[in-house]
């Protein structure tokens, strides 16, 4: 927990404040550290999340799995790097370090090589426990591993396990993460404001200085369609938070899809002034463009993403799908063949996946297939 949380909101207040404790060796330092890195990591600030949560880790290397996790995803997030392998370590030194259930039921999430049997043993174990943040950690990768209704079953039966005083429990996020993306993935038998509103408020009401409850706030009334909430939300949020890039940018959609451009574009601007690499707000804000048959704008907004965070490949291939619908096939084909080479595997998988990126995938296969004499 922060010494004085009202005054750390802001990325540059957080920044000074930990940077200023990194060369303290004692636990109370350690806890303002690890919160701070995990704000960060939060609000992807990953290199600085790294080195925060490392020093934390070091002054207290037992007492808290949660930074484990969050260092781990700061290495998962990060575009700029192929850091996965970072991260499994991360994870792998974390349980050997603490022991911790709640860490072997988050690795389970990236875990590759292991048997099936293997891989079932260990989810009847951490099944079995009676620790309601293992069973939250255990539903959430159960659903990365693509087990929907398995992790959805385990996610309610940890929910059970909940009292009405417990206050914020190390998984309830997760817990309301995972249900918002089954909900938008239309898992029609969950109802969001029941299952999700009141932890995500109980959150938001135990600890007003974390930035990820309030996002999970502003992404439930998204699933839901309820625009006019959530720009209630954000708009609240960003009192509170006011440098978040990633509220501005669900203001700015809100506003969109209720058909304000104006204001949608004043936020988008907002967004991408706040984080100048924020690829997906320039990527929203070209496409109201072209949507409004500004074509020339908006290819200059889409050709800046390149521009402003060169390392991000996946923002060319969003270029590439732009310059296609243009009509300037040739450049289009070229960017996306050399972005698509530099992909992690998952990127790749979510291009396959995308109406667009199909299209590029099979006209580029086509061309190496092999001349037949």
């Amino acid at each position: 927990m922060l010494a004085s949380p009202s005054a750390l909101y802001t990325i540059p207040e957080l920044l000074s404040r930990a940077y200023s404790l990194l060369a303290h060796n004692d636990k109370h330092s350690a806890e303002e550290l690890g919160h701070i890195g995990m704000e960060l990591e939060s609000r992807s600030r990953f290199y600085h999340a790294r080195t925060i949560l490392e020093r934390a880790i070091s002054l207290d290397p037992c007492s808290h799995p949660e930074w484990y996790v969050s260092l781990a995803f700061a290495h998962f997030r990060d575009v700029t790097g192929n850091f996965a392998a970072d991260g499994e370590r991360v994870l792998i030194e974390g349980i050997e370090e603490t022991d911790s259930d709640y860490l072997k039921a988050s690795y389970l999430a990236v875990l590759e090589g292991a048997s099936s049997e293997d891989i079932a043993d260990l989810v009847e174990y951490l099944s079995s426990s009676s620790d309601c943040s293992v069973r939250f950690a255990l539903g959430h990768s159960l659903l990365w591993r693509g087990e929907h209704a398995q992790a959805l079953h385990v996610l309610r039966e940890a929910r059970t396990m909940l009292d009405d005083n417990s206050g914020v429990i190390l998984g309830l996020d997760a817990y309301c993460a995972a249900l918002n993306w089954m909900y938008a993935q239309g898992v029609a038998t969950i109802d969001l404001d029941t299952e999700v509103r009141p932890y995500v408020e109980r959150m938001i009401h135990c600890a007003p200085h974390v930035y990820n409850y309030r996002a999970l706030h502003i992404q439930m009334y998204q699933v839901l369609k309820r625009y006019d909430v959530v720009i209630s939300v954000a708009q609240n949020t960003l009192s509170t938070f006011p440098d978040e890039e990633t509220t501005m940018v669900a203001l700015a959609s809100a506003y969109e899809k209720l058909g304000d451009d104006e204001r949608a574009i004043c936020w988008y601007n907002r967004a991408i002034g706040a984080k100048p690499s924020y690829a997906r707000a320039r990527s929203m804000l070209g496409k109201l463009y072209e949507r409004r048959g500004n074509l020339s704008l908006a290819e200059e907004i889409f050709r800046d993403i390149e521009r402003a965070f060169p390392e991000y490949y996946a923002g060319k291939i969003e270029l590439a799908y732009f310059l296609r619908r243009i009509g300037k096939d040739c450049e289009a084909q070229a960017l996306f063949r050399y972005a698509y080479d530099h992909l992690t595997t998952f990127e790749k998988v979510a291009v396959q996946q995308h109406p667009e990126g199909k299209v590029f995938v099979s006209d580029m296969m086509a061309l190496e297939l092999p001349v037949v004499h």
